[in-house]
């Protein structure tokens, strides 16, 4: 029973004389027409509007049910393991890609980084397994107790988090950062997976990298992560010698996750991109799609390997 309905059931337990008490003698004249009502009638009127208020506060508040993640239609799309045991080698390498990251999202690593808590996943070129690492990564930083995850979907062309999540049609980054009447926290989707909530791109914008360049932005990123404690956030970028507006996300990040496809991403592409990204603190690199057996601490699944290679600026 809401505030509301309880002060109505004790109005109503309430005397005549105690609901509504009587106008000075000098009161009840023609200037004042409430002095002839009943003071029963004044009751329940009075009664009746707040049990009228309480009805309009339940309807008011609607409950959003978490969004279902289909972890079935991921598999069939590759974005996670298609059995038990290569879910458990996955499990094993993202240990070793997150343990720096998590070590400088609490300050624990080798030097205070500015905005530790923002992660952005993305590669030099296409096609080198980006979205497959960032859905992943924000799922295993989610299995962390003290943490919950905000995976956001930066690729405005591909938008496949947007896409692999069923969220097409939904308000998202590109929304709320060019309408500053959308609260971030418009866009901001819970999940049936624990601790882990999503972003979806939004609609598309030919000005994305000029919004990205915003100060609108750097307000929306602290909106969504710095009044939350226990929040990392994790952008699935698109990739670095792609777009432009990848170079200037990484501007607003503290660390960076790099994604190197083995036997497909070439020496100077890797080097033009760590170029872009080359003064901010952290970058670590990811080796995806090795061909080395499992046995040797990769993991393999569809052609997805993870290896993490190298951390540091």
């Amino acid at each position: 029973m809401s505030i509301v309905e309880k002060a109505a059931e004790k109005l109503k337990a309430l005397p005549p004389e105690a609901q509504a008490p009587k106008l000075a003698a000098h009161e009840e004249s023609e200037t004042h027409p409430a002095a002839a009502v009943p003071a029963s009638t004044r009751a329940a009127s009075t009664v009746e509007r707040l049990q009228e208020r309480a009805r309009t506060t339940e309807q008011s508040v609607e409950v959003v049910p978490p969004w279902h993640i289909d972890r079935v239609a991921l598999k069939r799309m590759g974005l996670v393991p298609a059995d038990a045991a290569a879910e458990r080698r996955l499990a094993d390498e993202l240990r070793g890609v997150k343990r720096p990251l998590l070590a400088n999202a609490t300050d624990k690593g080798a030097a205070p980084i500015a905005h530790a808590k923002r992660i952005m996943v993305t590669s030099a070129e296409p096609s080198e397994g980006k979205t497959f690492t960032a859905v992943n990564l924000a799922l295993s930083l989610a299995r962390e107790a003290d943490f919950e995850v905000l995976l956001v979907d930066g690729d405005i062309p591909k938008s496949d988090i947007t896409r692999v999540f069923g969220l097409g049609g939904q308000p998202g980054l590109m929304d709320v950062l060019a309408d500053e009447k959308l609260a971030p926290s418009d866009v901001v989707i819970q999940t049936d997976v624990p601790n882990l909530l999503v972003v979806p791109a939004g609609q598309q914008n030919p000005l994305a990298a000029e919004l990205f360049r915003s100060r609108r932005m750097e307000h929306v990123f602290e909106e969504f992560g710095g009044r939350h404690r226990r929040r990392l956030l994790v952008f699935d970028s698109s990739p670095l010698l792609a777009t432009p507006e990848s170079q200037v996300l990484a501007s607003h990040m503290g660390q960076v996750v790099m994604v190197v496809a083995a036997g497909r991403t070439g020496r100077q592409a890797v080097a033009s991109a760590l170029e872009k990204v080359s003064d901010l603190p952290y970058v670590g690199l990811v080796l995806n799609k090795s061909s080395l057996p499992a046995a040797m601490g990769y993991y393999g699944s569809q052609s997805h390997y993870l290896k993490a290679l190298k951390g540091g600026a």
